[in-house]
């Protein structure tokens, strides 16, 4: 394996966010060596992670790495690394066996992460490996629940990944979850597993605000509401900040500051603030119309943005874990319109700028500019 390929697989490490074996990171690269749509999958996201870093970025990988600065990763390079996969997943696709290969249902994750790259932030994508991945997933999903290794990491990987881009784009979640109703339990567990669970009632969120048949039913806004209540109030210990600390308005603070001692702790603590601006925006006793209804608005969007301004908080604390800024562009994306304090859109921007210097998981400058035309900048 060339050098160039290796510094391409050492991406793999910012899977393993809630994996504390880290398939991804250890595992993955080497059964990449033995399987082609895996090998193929994880150059074609790891060349365009690379190649949508600012310059200075690109750099400072290839110096720490010992190549040479001016290496270049074409863009032939990069389509070409994922059309192989695509290809051979397809081949595949057809082979009794294949549907339930382990390697095949993380290289299809992994292709995945690819297409976010390439698609806009709030845009449907309509790649092959969204499609690919629900048939993997869905496939796999029992055995995955109740095992471990390579395919009970993907499995969540491809999981979470369903959560955040079904909640950027507004749309239900389009995994089965009747397969996790066993896996939804309050049995003490390690953090990693308290994690999953609470991915799976975010997941019943999204069906019941964007799903056809719960919208309209107050129980089911209440009996989700509760899980959710009973998820926070049974949570471990290490679950809360190690310190913590509310903005000083006086020194032009915006954000909070909340630091972590885990990154499956900063995930769960912003997955929570996503479902509270779902279960805020689509309480179903917030009156409509009459009287009360401005007054109920007011009091939405307030909390919309005070749980906006904590996710940002989070990922700004904690910028050991990239993708923590990823969830916040997301809550930006969806509630940024409710900001009409300059200050505060201007350092709801500088998180959108960040994103981009710093990992660019997504394309935000198209959020940004998203943005500016909904603040009449």
């Amino acid at each position: 394996m060339s050098k160039i390929k290796y510094t391409l697989i050492t991406e793999l490490d910012q899977f393993d966010i809630c994996d504390p074996e880290r398939h991804f990171g250890l595992v993955v690269p080497q059964r990449a060596r033995f399987c082609s749509p895996l090998f193929n999958a994880v150059l074609s996201a790891s060349a365009r992670h690379f190649t949508t870093l600012p310059d200075y970025r690109q750099k400072e990988k290839t110096v720490k790495l010992g190549l040479h600065e001016d290496l270049i990763i074409s863009e032939a390079a990069v389509l070409d690394y994922h059309n192989r996969s695509i290809a051979h997943l397809r081949l595949l696709a057809d082979e009794p066996d294949a549907i339930m290969d382990e390697n095949l249902l993380a290289a299809a994750v992994v292709l995945r992460f690819y297409e976010e790259l390439d698609a806009p932030f709030i845009d449907l994508p309509t790649g092959a490996a969204t499609r690919g991945l629900q048939v993997f997933i869905e496939a796999q999903a029992s055995l995955a629940l109740t095992s471990t290794g390579l395919r009970h990491a993907a499995f969540w990987i491809g999981f979470r990944q369903e959560f955040h881009m079904a909640f950027s784009q507004q749309r239900p979640f389009r995994l089965s979850l009747d397969i996790c109703e066993s896996y939804l339990s309050w049995d003490t567990a390690p953090d990693h597993i308290s994690v999953n669970r609470l991915l799976i009632i975010a997941a019943h969120f999204l069906q019941y605000c964007y799903g056809d048949q719960d919208h309209t039913t107050h129980s089911r806004y209440e009996e989700l509401v509760s899980l959710h209540h009973r998820w926070l109030e049974e949570r471990p210990l290490s679950f809360f900040p190690v310190y913590s600390d509310a903005p000083n308005k006086d020194k032009g603070e915006i954000f909070p500051r909340k630091w972590y001692l885990d990154n499956c702790h900063i995930l769960a603590e912003q997955t929570a603030g996503l479902i509270t601006i779902l279960l805020t925006a689509y309480d179903p006793t917030i009156a409509r119309v009459g009287p009360g209804q401005r007054r109920a608005m007011e009091s939405i969007d307030a909390k919309l943005r005070l749980t906006v301004l904590d996710i940002c908080g989070i990922a700004i604390s904690n910028r050991q874990e990239p993708t923590a800024l990823l969830t916040a562009s997301i809550a930006i994306a969806i509630c940024g319109d409710r900001f009409s304090d300059l200050t505060e859109q201007q350092a709801l921007m500088d998180v959108v700028m960040n994103t981009v210097r710093y990992n660019n998981y997504w394309p935000s400058t198209a959020l940004g500019a998203k943005l500016r035309k909904a603040w009449d900048w």
